[in-house]
């Protein structure tokens, strides 16, 4: 495991949040299905589990940190 730079904590994992639109289809029974995530280039954080702090916007300097044994 690491530790989280800004509280210290042990984590296994990163939350990642990425802004986009997500694509539905409305059935006729009512319920929605998922078609599609469009992402955009607005948003991507990678987060503490821990202390929610936004660690990496960067996709691989976030794996290279959370893949550290």
């Amino acid at each position: 495991m690491v530790k989280c730079p800004k509280c210290n904590e042990e984590i296994d994992f990163l939350n990642h949040y990425q802004s986009g639109e997500n694509w539905y289809i409305l059935r006729d029974d009512g319920e929605y299905e998922t078609k599609e995530f469009i992402a955009s280039n607005d948003t991507t954080d990678f987060e503490c589990p821990e202390c929610t702090k936004v660690l990496f916007t960067d996709e691989d300097k976030a794996r290279e940190f959370i893949m550290k044994k």
